[in-house]
């Protein structure tokens, strides 16, 4: 599977790094000396924008234009629809103007680097994220060495069952079905997500195959478990 351009630009720092795939997200600016700054924000209020005012405060802390950034990673799900559409607009849109690679970080990745139970752990995990109708996104992740990035194994994709196959953990929020997790391990192993901008510039910056790595940014796409409603709706709208 290519996940990036063929000839995939370099990510490098200043960095800006965006997570908004669940109701709470943030960002961080990883400066060219390496320091990293950060500032929380909720996404998909009504009244009022946190993500650019946010954005645009951590890199005034920074010290860092926007113009001079090298380099825009954001969290690219599964996730919320409206706080991965915000935060992917924005990173689009922030890269465009300083000419900067985007780099999507699919959401199980942030998850696993950024849960603190699994920094000492090797082998083959699961990450699920629930999706609709008692079904769920499924990532299986692996490393033969807990000082190794976590990588992609297969194909992502929706699921319903899990076959009866062992791993060393599950990383599960509290809406995913329980008979998917009881089919995931034999023993309780289930660990709650955790996501964290500062973790999705590192990953980022730790490169690898599963990045989604783009120069031209209205390439990147989210990661959506199922089609949006909206998308559905406006499909199925009649034709004038």
């Amino acid at each position: 599977m290519n996940r990036s351009d063929a000839a995939a630009p370099a990510i490098d720092r200043p960095l800006l790094a965006i997570e908004l795939s669940q109701r709470s997200g943030g960002a961080a600016v990883f400066d060219a000396a390496g320091e990293v700054h950060t500032i929380g924000f909720e996404g998909g209020r009504r009244d009022r924008d946190d993500v650019l005012p946010g954005i645009h405060a951590v890199l005034a802390r920074a010290g860092v234009a926007a113009s001079t950034l090298r380099t825009v990673a954001v969290d690219v799900g599964p996730g919320g629809f409206t706080g991965l559409r915000v935060s992917i607009a924005a990173a689009q849109a922030i890269a465009e103007v300083a000419g900067a690679t985007v780099v999507g970080v699919p959401g199980a990745l942030v998850a696993a680097a950024a849960t603190p139970s699994l920094s000492e752990m090797a082998g083959e995990i699961v990450v699920l994220s629930a999706a609709k109708a008692g079904t769920a996104w499924r990532t299986s992740l692996g490393r033969d060495r807990t000082d190794r990035c976590w990588r992609i194994i297969g194909d992502p994709g929706s699921i319903d069952r899990l076959d009866d196959v062992e791993c060393e953990a599950v990383i599960a929020d509290e809406h995913v079905p329980p008979a998917l997790l009881r089919a995931a391990v034999s023993e309780p192993r289930v660990h709650p997500p955790s996501f964290d901008a500062a973790v999705v510039g590192r990953v980022a910056l730790d490169g690898g195959p599963d990045l989604l790595v783009h120069s031209d940014a209205a390439r990147l796409m989210p990661i959506y478990p199922r089609e949006p409603e909206a998308v559905r709706r406006w499909r199925a709208r009649p034709a004038r």
